[in-house]
């Protein structure tokens, strides 16, 4: 099978869908699946390299505005389709999906965007221009059910699937990390991680304000991750006197995580919005319980009271709780942990997420 994934991220940029449309091609790459990655770039873009050993990477250069972007991209699909007669198209976000249209071959979506449900309450033209844009897609994975419903609420009607994101559980491991000496962690106290760009939808001004109420004598907060909200963060964390317990690392590659994660006791999704978080799946990988939010697909990853603690929303008391409880029983910890990780290698890794999808794959090729 001959597949092309078309992508709105891929590495070297940080985030949830590069880091999934990454470790998805290695994935079927290993199961001998012919994977061509397209990652569109804007003009002038220095030339980056990609550790892609079993799969090819093209990044055309191609303005990002709009009409003018799906124009080039579809003409740059269609060249690239002669060349080498793919059997479906796997497109991953939604800038490139409109450019997917004409090539007549089976087109899948994933749609990672937590920012599609806020078109749920857009005005009629943004809805229908929405449903337009689902109307050619022959297939679609959501990373969590909300998502999933999403586009049965715009009208969607072909074949729709969960199927989560995924880990790379070899990588992410539990093990002792090295990490808390530079940190300036004493051996007695408990690390919390926060693994999150520092924007709206990912709760983190909720976070800081939770911070500020815990009663924990022995925390520290380290937070992996940037944005625009961390003035915001600061500022709160500073009037609770709690500045001094918070070490912010900015942006992080991926390739330091699996040494933070280790160097970590808990980790935290205090998410708005989410789909099946992968930091989420790599705390856990990495043999950490997991306090989230029940949002998206968060619920499907934490078991509450076994792998995590599940709250609720925009409610920093309760998160404070939960997380005092964690810091306060370090047997559960040690066993949330440990359910965690055992999660993990039965449901989440990328080898069964990659088998999964593959079967996506060989229900439209035979319905065509």
């Amino acid at each position: 099978m001959k597949v092309c994934l078309i992508t709105s991220e891929f590495p070297p940029v940080i985030g949830g869908i590069a880091s999934h449309v990454y470790e998805l091609a290695r994935a079927l790459s290993a199961k001998g699946v012919s994977v061509t990655v397209v990652h569109p770039v804007a003009p002038g873009t220095q030339a980056v390299e990609t550790d892609a050993q079993h799969f090819t990477v093209h990044r055309p250069e191609i303005i990002r505005t709009k009409p003018f972007y799906d124009f080039a991209l579809q003409r740059y699909l269609k060249t690239l389709q002669r060349e080498h007669h793919f059997d479906l198209i796997h497109v991953h976000g939604v800038r490139p999906l409109t450019a997917s249209k004409g090539l007549s071959i089976p087109v899948i979506f994933t749609n990672h965007s937590s920012g599609f449900l806020a078109r749920h309450h857009a005005g009629f033209i943004r809805k229908w221009r929405t449903r337009r844009l689902l109307a050619h897609v022959d297939a679609l994975i959501g990373p969590s059910d909300e998502l999933v419903d999403s586009a049965r609420y715009f009208g969607y009607q072909g074949p729709a699937r969960m199927i989560a994101n995924g880990v790379d559980a070899e990588r992410f491991t539990p093990g002792k990390g090295f990490k808390r000496s530079a940190w300036a962690v004493n051996e007695d106290d408990i690390v919390i991680l926060l693994a999150r760009r520092l924007v709206f939808k990912n709760g983190v001004i909720g976070f800081a304000e939770a911070v500020a109420q815990m009663k924990a004598p022995n925390f520290r907060i380290v937070i992996a991750g940037d944005g625009p909200d961390r003035a915001a963060m600061t500022a709160i964390l500073e009037k609770a006197n709690r500045l001094d317990q918070c070490v912010f690392l900015g942006r992080i590659s991926n390739a330091d995580m699996p040494d933070i994660f280790r160097s970590a006791d808990v980790s935290v999704l205090p998410s708005l919005a989410e789909a099946t978080s992968i930091a989420g799946l790599e705390a856990m990988a990495s043999g950490l319980p997991l306090v989230g939010t029940n949002v998206g697909g968060i619920p499907t990853i934490i078991n509450d009271g076994v792998t995590g603690l599940i709250v609720p929303p925009r409610d920093p008391g309760a998160l404070a709780k939960a997380l005092d409880a964690l810091c306060a029983e370090k047997d559960q910890r040690q066993k949330m942990g440990h359910a965690a990780r055992a999660r993990v290698e039965a449901e989440f890794s990328w080898p069964k997420i990659a088998e999964e999808t593959c079967h996506i794959y060989d229900a439209c090729l035979n319905n065509r």
